[in-house]
């Protein structure tokens, strides 16, 4: 994705898909669950339908009274319902409560039924806040909705992540840009030291390059907004005033051999022009082995050497974007 605005709007779509996705698994939950009962040797339980039912307990996390506890449901004659352990237990816990699945009883229709409880010791009979809760099958359901919470949630970090780093690229400038080399002017050398990087998507087609990549190497610092804009960049009548020294380099990154190099420098008039030369591919390549990330541009400029201009610099600049 080119437009940071579409990952935002997939960041927002990810956070509406990951609040259906866990009301859906709560309604899951409450509907699955058919009756509950407390711990009592034998009771009866009344089912409203036919079919296979999930006994779980249910109570305080790590609560040891369900240890070596049996459970039988009876018919109303006396013969015990099928039912089998579940080999691999699923776990619901919340911050105090937590249920876990046990076994799998086949009813043969709705009715009462008669529940035994084995093992149970005289303090654990009737315990508060802990429960035998027969529910629906649910996991096919539950495990699809929980894969996709967690996909989900994965694409919403990364389209945030991807989002910051479009937008806010400050990260980078942590490692801040710099420049190694001069450019020769009229005879007389500048040290460049500082580079500075900006790309302008130029959704409108006003500039030269789509997208424009630009480039300022200097001699001193100079603010990160004074690149941004259209054609009267703040850096250039930063240039015209003195402020700062060196080149401007604009190009399209995708077709790094076509650049546009403007000469900082302090101007006779405060409305003169500042010269932008104009360089092809049959240049040899002014800029070379440009590398271009997301957060970072890197590589060299050498300019075709005349009397009026010989430049020679490595860069490494944070690329901001507008």
């Amino acid at each position: 994705m080119n437009s940071p605005w579409l990952l935002a709007a997939l960041f927002v779509a990810c956070l509406a898909a990951l609040g259906l996705l866990v009301r859906a698994v709560l309604g899951t939950l409450r509907s699955a669950r058919l009756c509950d009962a407390p711990l009592l040797e034998r009771q009866e339980v009344e089912f409203p339908a036919a079919g296979r039912v999930v006994l779980c307990m249910e109570g305080p996390r790590f609560t040891p009274r369900f240890r070596k506890l049996g459970y039988e449901l009876g018919l109303p004659g006396g013969a015990l319902v099928p039912s089998r352990p579940i080999l691999y237990r699923t776990v619901t816990s919340g911050l105090s409560m937590a249920r876990v699945t046990l076994r799998t009883f086949d009813l043969p229709f709705a009715g009462r039924y008669q529940l035994a409880i084995r093992g149970l010791e005289p303090p654990d009979v009737g315990a508060p806040q802990h429960r035998i809760v027969f529910m629906q099958p649910h996991l096919a359901r539950s495990v699809m909705l929980v894969v996709g919470i967690t996909l989900a949630s994965v694409l919403a970090i990364a389209s945030l992540v991807f989002f910051l780093l479009a937008v806010i690229p400050t990260a980078a400038a942590i490692d801040p840009g710099y420049a190694r080399g001069y450019v020769e002017i009229d005879g007389e050398r500048v040290e460049l030291r500082n580079a500075f990087a900006h790309l302008h998507r130029n959704p409108g087609g006003r500039l030269p390059f789509t997208p424009e990549l630009r480039i300022v190497l200097a001699d001193r610092e100079i603010p990160q907004a004074s690149l941004a804009g259209l054609e009267a960049l703040p850096v250039l009548e930063l240039a015209r005033t003195g402020e700062v020294r060196g080149l401007l380099i604009r190009l399209d990154p995708d077709e790094p051999g076509i650049v546009h190099v403007t000469l900082l420098v302090q101007t006779q008039a405060a409305n003169d022009s500042l010269v932008t030369l104009h360089y092809g591919k049959a240049d040899a390549g002014v800029v070379r082995r440009l590398k271009l990330s997301p957060t970072r541009v890197g590589g060299a400029v050498a300019c075709p050497t005349t009397r009026e201009l010989n430049c020679s610099v490595q860069f490494s600049a944070p690329v901001f974007n507008e």
